[in-house]
């Protein structure tokens, strides 16, 4: 078992790595690296010199930071992790966790984790991609809603976009966290259609949530950031009883 650091960077989690600056991106199939590897909890792991048609200097500076490397479903399937948004940590063993939270079981597509949610009080699939620092829904999805604005993303593969903005609440592990969400990139639409899924939950999630995954048994377990174990059981325990580091 691993722990290593991580800021959010213009909304996207770098993970500082052996001296290297990392991108998570969970909705990459394949990491890249300027670094022909990449030691993580023990292991050595190949890196390809690029990825979704673009190199990591290229990338870094799509998305406004230096960059050594992105770490993708390639590496990440290999893992149990967590991501522990109000630590700033990242954790990865080749064990199991169980912590205590609420389960759900996904898919993957390409290893890409395909997470249910709830929006709008209807149960939904999302592509799980902290590739993307905003969810972005299916047009159908938020025909009916008043944009408040226009935005300029990024998404990793496909380029710049513009989408208007909706504010959204995305019920996730009994709780709900309110989202700027945007339109799903047209590019990505046959992807979504092919797998039922009706847009893509983005880094945006950390705002409300903590997270562990075990593509390897495609289990999540999700819990609201700050929560503590007693508010469930009803009796007083350690301040620093966080339900992340139960394993």
């Amino acid at each position: 078992m691993q722990s290593y650091s991580y800021q959010m960077l213009n909304g996207y989690p770098v993970l500082q790595i052996e001296g290297l600056s990392v991108l998570l991106n969970t909705g990459s199939e394949q990491s890249m690296g300027k670094v022909k590897q990449l030691y993580l909890d023990g292991e050595d792991f190949p890196l390809h010199p690029s990825t979704l048609r673009t190199f990591p200097d290229d990338l870094g500076r799509q998305l406004g930071f230096p960059m050594d490397a992105m770490l993708g479903a390639d590496i990440l399937s290999r893992f149990d992790y967590k991501v522990l948004s109000e630590s700033g940590q990242m954790v990865f063993t080749h064990g199991e966790f169980r912590p205590y939270g609420y389960a759900n079981h996904f898919d993957l597509y390409l290893g890409v984790p395909i997470n249910p949610v709830s929006i709008f009080n209807q149960d939904m699939r999302l592509f799980f991609s902290t590739g993307s620092r905003r969810t972005c829904l299916t047009a159908s999805l938020l025909r009916d809603l008043p944009s408040f604005g226009l935005a300029r993303d990024y998404y990793p593969g496909l380029g710049t976009f513009e989408t208007p903005l909706y504010r959204i609440l995305v019920w996730v592990a009994g709780y709900d966290v309110e989202l700027e969400a945007g339109l799903s990139p047209d590019p990505l639409t046959s992807m979504l259609k092919e797998t039922g899924s009706q847009g893509i939950l983005g880094a945006d999630v950390f705002q409300g949530f903590e997270v562990c995954l075990a593509p390897r048994r495609r289990e999540g377990f999700w819990w609201r950031r700050g929560f503590r174990r007693e508010e469930v059981e009803g009796q007083r325990r350690d301040p620093n009883d966080v339900p992340g580091y139960y394993y």
